[in-house]
Formats: C-alpha cells, structure tokens, sequence
C-alpha cells in the first residue's frame, strides 16, 4: 500500500468505553475540521459489552469516521494493527479512547515531526482533567522501580522519590523537548511507514507493555522516541491495574513477557 502525503490516520481501540468514547470522538472530529492534513478516523471495537456500539452508532453516516467491529478482544496492540493495516497516510496517530484532544494539537506534533525526519514516534504533554499534569513519560523498565511503584509502601516510595520521579522523568522535567525511551501508548502520533516497517505492535501483548516495546523497536530500527511538549492532550486515565486484581495480573503477565524478549534487568 502506499502512502499519501499530507494524510493522517487516528485509530482508536474501544472495549466498554461507553463513559467516554463520545467526548474523545467529538475532540478528534473538531480537530480534524482544522487540519490542512486529509484525516480518517478508524474506530476499533474490541467486543464491547456495554453501550459503547450504541454510541458509535451515531456516526454510521460520518464519512470521516470508519467503525470496525471485532468479534473477539485480541488486546490493544492486535485492535490497533488492524488500522494500521488499512492505513496508507503519512502520518499514524494512536489514541486511547479516554484522551480528549485540543484543537491546535495535531498540527503542532505534524509541523514539529515535519522538520525532524529522524522521529519515529512524538508523544505530547498528558494532562489530568483539571489541567494537571500527568507524569507518563518513562525510561526503560527494570524490576526495580516496577516493583516499588506497584507494592511499595508511601513511606518507603518517599524516601526514594529521586529514584521514583526519574522512572517517570520527572528529573528531566517536563518544558522541554527530549527523547523518551518508554513512550506512552494512551497517544502517540507515529510516521505510518515506520510503524509498518517494524511491524507495529506486538501481539503477543494483551494490555501494558507494548508500548514500551515498540517504542524499542522504532529506536531499534534508528529512529527517536521524542516528548514534544508544545502539544497537550487530557487524558482521563483509568489506572485499571491499580483497582482491579484480574488486571494486574495481565500487568504483571506482559512485564514478563517484555522482560523475556528485552531482557532482564533489576534496576
């Protein structure tokens, strides 16, 4: 397939969003509206059970948007390789269904991915609802710092908070550019070439973790991972491994598998 100059794919993988799916499409549609880029939104159902194929119903007469519905939940990574299969842009973006888009946001990560032909993958500034900021840039995992933010008690996580703000880089802070080993999978705008060329995400991976393979793969293969804080996106982050025991359990899971195929590494 080739790919069209000045057009960006958005994919977005659902499973019982129905809470928030709306107000994520709506942002995109808006921000579509504004771009001098061709967009095409591909919305992804991984088998939802709640009101989420309701609501997308709506926009079955909306040529902007294409609604795929899966018969089976094979993970994140495999819901999102199947836009990527159907995309032939220039330009890939992958979108959580919680995050909700500011208008000026795409451009601002095309214009800046546009004069730096060595990024493979740029990821904006994540903001909580309230306008916070949410710390989701990450260097490589290690045991270590993955065990402490997971089973540490508050006293111990504060007499290593040097420690634990550098996993999220939060030494490095957050005003400035930078290349990021471990992007964030919640939204990355991605050349679409690149991600073909390592053959997007992992499957392997149900939930967690492949994101941080494939931003591995994308540096693997001579391109950046890069924090472009220019653009911001809210992100209504659910933080499911942390409420609920059955998603721990599959964090853990893909923390082994990552590990396996990476390598090891305690600290």
């Amino acid at each position: 397939m080739g790919y069209v100059v000045n057009k960006i794919s958005i994919v977005v993988v659902t499973y019982n969003n129905a809470d928030v799916i709306n107000d994520c499409i709506a942002a995109l549609l808006s921000a579509i509206d504004k771009l001098v880029f061709t967009a095409q939104l591909l919305i992804i159902d991984n088998k939802s059970d709640d009101a989420t194929i309701a609501a997308l119903q709506a926009y079955v007469h909306d040529d902007r948007i294409k609604v795929i519905e899966n018969k089976t939940n094979r993970g994140f990574g495999a819901g999102h390789n199947i836009g990527l299969s159907q995309a032939d842009s220039c330009y890939h973006i992958i979108c959580n269904p919680d995050i909700v888009i500011n208008d000026t946001a795409i451009g601002i990560l095309a214009d800046y991915m546009g004069q730096h032909p060595d990024i493979g993958i740029l990821c904006p500034k994540l903001l909580n609802a309230d306008g916070s900021l949410q710390a989701n840039n990450h260097r490589e995992p290690n045991i270590l710092d993955l065990a402490l933010r997971r089973l540490a008690p508050i006293w111990l996580k504060k007499r290593l908070k040097k420690r634990m703000d550098a996993y999220i880089m939060l030494d490095v802070g957050y005003e400035h550019s930078y290349e990021v080993p471990f992007v964030s999978g919640a939204f990355m705008f991605c050349r679409t070439d690149v991600l073909k060329k390592v053959g997007g995400f992992d499957e392997r991976y149900f939930l967690y973790f492949e994101d941080a393979d494939l931003s591995r793969k994308v540096r693997q293969q001579g391109y950046r991972t890069v924090y472009c804080p220019d653009a911001s996106v809210v992100h209504q982050w659910g933080r499911a491994a942390h409420k609920s025991l059955p998603m721990a359990f599959v964090l853990v899971e893909s923390a082994v598998k990552y590990f396996n195929k990476w390598g090891y590494r305690l600290y």
